[in-house]
């Protein structure tokens, strides 16, 4: 039994299909930027609550 080759596209649905992953990773690559502010905002909100709450402790000791 032979196998038969696989179907390889054209050339330039190789590099349009490559151009949509470089662009997708791009993006991806944004997006985790973008969270990793998020997160950094959530945790020195966090921070500030805390200090807050550890301040009003002192002030009612």
């Amino acid at each position: 039994m032979m196998n038969e080759p696989g179907y390889i596209p054209p050339p330039d649905v190789d590099r349009r299909l490559l151009a949509n992953l470089r662009r997708s990773r791009l993006e991806m690559e944004e997006l985790g930027w973008k969270l990793e502010e998020v997160i950094a905002k959530l945790d020195e909100e966090h921070r500030q609550i805390q200090q807050k709450r550890l301040q009003t402790l002192l002030n009612s000791q």
